[in-house]
């Protein structure tokens, strides 16, 4: 957002607005000739629509507004000002070029991975796959907790319960918010809904029969629809190293690696076929 800043809006556009994202203060005069090309500069580079950044243009040729230059001890015009929770963290005075401009404002714009967080956040509830590959990507970059958090909930959406349960535990208690709450509980719940008295009875009969391939293939069935893929893939693929023919197990064992898409585990599972058909 860019804004003029008055004695009306001061309040909040400026020092309430920059309890949730950086402003940054553009002080200029009419008659100074730098400022006719350094405010399009800045409102370019800010942008209109920015999630992280607002610009807010003070004049101070209005006598209202003069106090705030001095209060921030402004020597030059133009200056630029970062303002962040209420009180000033950087300050750039006098002509400058893009360069430096650009400078001034890279800490407080997004990086590569807080672009990647916001598209995963807009795409999450339409595609949680497209999300959780977004996520994957951001993570790579930076490891934050709102990223781990988000792909915890991607990971969820797609039924990866031990993969959501590691990633929570990763969580330190400062960031265990509402949004890591409402996860851990809907996990709790898919391990309930997972842990059915038809899967209990099937994994007690291989216990007895840990050679049967058939139920193997079965019980892979039941572990891959209950969110513990890898389990599923291990199942299949022993049944498949002794019997590459047997039953309907190559099809389930290529079924969810598609469903899986990228996903690491299912990587390392596509390798082992390959080495087996190969």
């Amino acid at each position: 957002m860019i804004v003029d800043i008055t004695v009306q809006n001061f309040q909040q556009a400026l020092i309430q607005a920059s309890m949730s994202k950086t402003v940054v203060i553009y002080f200029h005069a009419d008659q100074i000739p730098e400022c006719q090309t350094i405010g399009p500069l800045v409102e370019r580079l800010v942008g209109a629509d920015s999630n992280h950044l607002d610009m807010a243009r003070v004049d101070v040729a209005d006598p209202q507004l003069q106090s705030l230059a001095v209060q921030l001890g402004l020597q030059a015009l133009p200056a630029l000002v970062a303002f962040k929770d209420g009180q000033p963290v950087d300050i750039l005075e006098g002509p400058q070029d893009e360069a430096a401009v650009r400078a001034f404002l890279q800490p407080y714009q997004p990086n590569e991975a807080d672009l990647l967080l916001e598209q995963a956040k807009q795409t999450l509830g339409q595609d949680p796959q497209a999300a959780y590959s977004l996520l994957q990507q951001a993570r790579a970059l930076d490891d934050t907790p709102a990223i781990r958090l988000y792909l915890a909930e991607a990971a969820l959406a797609l039924n990866k319960l031990e993969e959501t349960k590691q990633l929570l535990a990763t969580i330190g208690m400062a960031d265990q918010d509402s949004q890591y709450q409402h996860i851990l509980a809907r996990l709790e719940l898919a391990e309930e809904a997972a842990d059915s008295p038809e899967l209990r009875e099937l994994e007690q009969k291989l216990a007895e029969d840990p050679d049967n391939m058939a139920l193997k293939e079965e019980l892979a069935v039941l572990f891959f629809q209950a969110g513990r893929q890898e389990e599923a893939l291990q199942l299949l693929i022993e049944v498949l190293q002794k019997d590459l023919a047997f039953g309907e197990a190559k099809k389930h064992f290529l079924d969810m690696l598609t469903t899986m898409g990228a996903d690491p585990v299912a990587s390392r599972y596509r390798r082992k076929l390959y080495s087996m058909l190969y």
